[in-house]
């Protein structure tokens, strides 16, 4: 009996192990903080590629405002001539709580996303973003990674 008890335990264990890993391939989440400077960006390169679930024609991003300041958060992607941009329509309610998705069409490749905000307050934000394989922010999840390139 309680062999069957620890392989059956092991084998839950595996299986949690295996679920919170196949979750987390498809957040992408990057939290950060933007000093008191209204100027402060912080500035990310996201790169859209086929991981094997199709090729990507768009990135789509959402932000959560965590500090209650005063002082929205934005989220501005660009690629090549196009743009949009993402707030969180209600400042300080943290993660809970994100902003709507926006999206650009602008296929494989690097995009550029920056995270700013409306006044000079220090500001802590999340922002998640996903590429995908249709237009518009649709389809299925395919590659994306991110890489730090300034941090205010």
């Amino acid at each position: 009996m309680k062999r069957f008890e620890m392989k059956s335990a092991a084998a839950a264990a595996t299986l949690l192990a295996m679920g919170a890993y196949a979750g987390g391939a498809f957040a992408h989440t990057q939290g950060g903080g933007l000093g008191g400077s209204a100027a402060a960006v912080d500035y990310y390169q996201v790169t859209c590629s086929n991981d094997g679930s199709g090729a990507p024609l768009s990135l789509e991003a959402q932000i959560a405002d965590n500090s209650g300041n005063g002082s929205r958060a934005i989220a501005l992607i660009q690629k090549g001539n196009l743009a949009s941009n993402a707030t969180d329509a209600t400042e300080g309610d943290g993660i809970a709580a994100y902003g709507a998705f926006v999206f650009v069409n602008g296929g494989a490749g690097v995009y550029n996303l920056s995270v700013a905000h409306t006044a000079a307050a220090a500001d802590t934000y999340q922002v998640q973003f996903h590429c995908m394989t249709g237009n518009n922010g649709t389809g299925v999840h395919t590659g994306t990674a991110v890489s730090n390139k300034q941090n205010q």
